[in-house]
């Protein structure tokens, strides 16, 4: 890993075909490059909207998404980038810009939620694999304060502080990672 990753996060409007609601990026010292919440050309699921509290009132004075798409892209084009759930997030970036027929960013995901859940070791026969744990048993496992769930900049804040301790707790040190304390 180096100084130039990402970590993303998105809130969407569910799990059929999801599109972004709220999209934010934070760099490798934590700090918020992208925050940013746009109206959504689908209607936010109702099980969406209970987890997040985002509805189609709520955003209803946002934009579309082409109004924030060259900012997202800049920020991803070429980066290495962090999400905890990778494939997720990944299909609902797809599925934002294919619905406006707009090129998506290329970037490398690299999956947080997959990293832990091979650190955290419960095995899962039915799927072959690791079975993946939610970011709150990682920010438990790791110490790690989540102030806010389901929220895009308090999720990559977690996923931050996360990436932080196992680092600490390792001896590694990402250059240009400073401490929260």
């Amino acid at each position: 890993m180096d100084d130039r990753f990402l970590i993303l996060d998105t809130e969407t409007t569910g799990l059929l075909a999801p599109e972004l609601i709220t999209i934010a990026v934070v760099d490798h010292r934590g700090e918020t490059v992208l925050s940013e919440a746009v109206r959504p050309a689908k209607p936010i699921e109702p099980e969406a909207s209970r987890i997040s509290g985002l509805t189609m009132e709520s955003v209803a004075d946002r934009p579309e998404f082409p109004a924030i798409a060259a900012d997202v892209s800049r920020a991803l084009t070429g980066r290495r980038v962090i999400i905890y759930n990778a494939a997720y997030d990944t299909q609902v970036l797809r599925n934002t810009y294919a619905r406006y027929g707009l090129e998506v960013p290329q970037f490398r995901p690299w999956c947080a939620m997959e990293w832990f859940a091979r650190l955290y070791g419960e095995w899962d026969d039915g799927r072959g694999t690791y079975r993946w744990q939610p970011l709150s048993k990682a920010a438990a496992y790791f110490g790690v304060a989540q102030d806010t769930a389901h929220n895009a900049v308090a999720d990559c804040l977690t996923t931050w502080r996360i990436l932080e301790e196992a680092f600490r707790r390792s001896g590694l040190r990402v250059p240009g990672m400073q401490p929260l304390f």
